[in-house]
């Protein structure tokens, strides 16, 4: 018999606390270990009574949640999920450089309208977080820690550089990936000839900030994708969330956006193995394909494609990872050429695309 999950739930709005519990508590697996109202007991019933897994809202009393999370890393081994408002996506991006392991966006119209949905989906996330290492919750390093990433940092890309990327990186990631990502783009240049291509996993309404983050931390632009949008070199490109991103070319025009409603794909949209397929038809062997940490197999598929097309493929290792969900898949399905820690995956992409330039 599976042993249960043990959760503490902090939230100061004590009707937020009942519909969490009543939800949680649908689900035979989960056992509500406590609740607490304020960061301060957070950090307290966190050391007493050792909870598998806490759900943290961000605003609360004497101690926020993102103030209190620290404490909590460090005095417990509980799986911290974030419960973030829309209107602070850099709040919710800082906890999860900090040692949270996932986050649920709260809904704008409340949780009263939404709890059947809320339910499946915290209690697959409470699933996911259960799994992973604790010693894994920091297993992100800084961001420019690693003195060569700073090398990989140059100008951005003058508006006027219209010509086509003649090389792609397109990068997959899903549970931990926010940090790892911008850990990669830390490391990145503007000034090679290719274009990147991104899907993360990640609510409605938190696409475009994480773009703007990444864009901060890259010092090139990343935008989020639009249908026709022309892919340029030295520029990023983040998939929307509810669609897929393709590459589109033709006989007589520069490689594209498109954007696809076509239905989820490993119960996500969007999806990586799309997006991968789509850059190994257009651009062979002039592709980087990169899968970071994340729960399932997203992006295996596409790997093949582009190892089949000729192109270069690097996975982020166990050891770095969060969840070795999608990475693992990648390797155990043949798809992996590299296989590098996370500090180490923006140089094997500067050399891949040194060495196809």
């Amino acid at each position: 018999m599976l042993s249960p999950i043990r959760v503490l739930v902090v939230d100061d709005s004590a009707l937020i606390r009942q519909m969490l519990t009543h939800a949680l508590s649908l689900d035979p697996r989960i056992e509500i270990a406590g609740i607490a109202r304020t960061g301060v007991e957070a950090i307290e019933k966190a050391v007493r009574l050792e909870p598998d897994v806490i759900t943290l809202d961000i605003e609360m009393p004497e101690l926020t949640g993102l103030e209190a999370l620290p404490f909590i890393i460090r005095d417990t081994r509980a799986r911290v999920l974030m419960l973030s408002s829309l209107d602070d996506p850099e709040t919710t991006y800082a906890a999860l450089s900090a040692g949270a392991v996932d986050f649920i966006a709260k809904p704008k119209g409340g949780f009263a309208s939404s709890l059947s949905d809320l339910a499946d989906l915290l209690i697959k996330k409470i699933k996911i977080a259960y799994r992973i290492d604790p010693e894994k919750r920091l297993s992100v390093p800084g961001i420019g820690s690693d003195g060569d990433a700073e090398a990989g940092r140059s100008r951005p890309v003058s508006a006027g550089d219209r010509a086509a990327a003649s090389r792609l990186v397109v990068l997959a990631a899903s549970t931990g990936g926010p940090p790892a990502l911008e850990r990669v783009f830390s490391g990145l240049s503007s000034e090679a000839s290719a274009a990147y291509l991104v899907v993360q996993h990640l609510p409605a309404g938190f696409t475009a900030s994480f773009a703007k983050r990444l864009s901060r931390i890259a010092g090139f632009p990343i935008l989020e994708g639009r249908q026709g949008l022309m892919i340029e070199p030295g520029v990023g490109y983040l998939a929307p969330h509810g669609t897929h991103m393709l590459v589109h070319t033709s006989a007589r025009k520069m490689p594209t956006l498109a954007l696809s409603d076509a239905p989820a794909l490993h119960g996500v949209r969007p999806s990586a193995d799309p997006m991968f397929e789509s850059a190994a038809a257009a651009y062979g062997a002039s592709v980087t394909g990169v899968v970071l940490t994340g729960m399932g197999q997203d992006g295996a598929a596409g790997m093949r494609a582009i190892r089949d097309a000729g192109g270069r493929t690097i996975v982020q290792d166990e050891a770095s990872s969060v969840v070795w969900g999608m990475p693992g898949a990648a390797v155990r399905q043949g798809a992996a050429q590299t296989v590098v820690p996370l500090d180490r995956v923006a140089v094997e992409i500067r050399r891949t695309v040194r060495e196809g330039s």
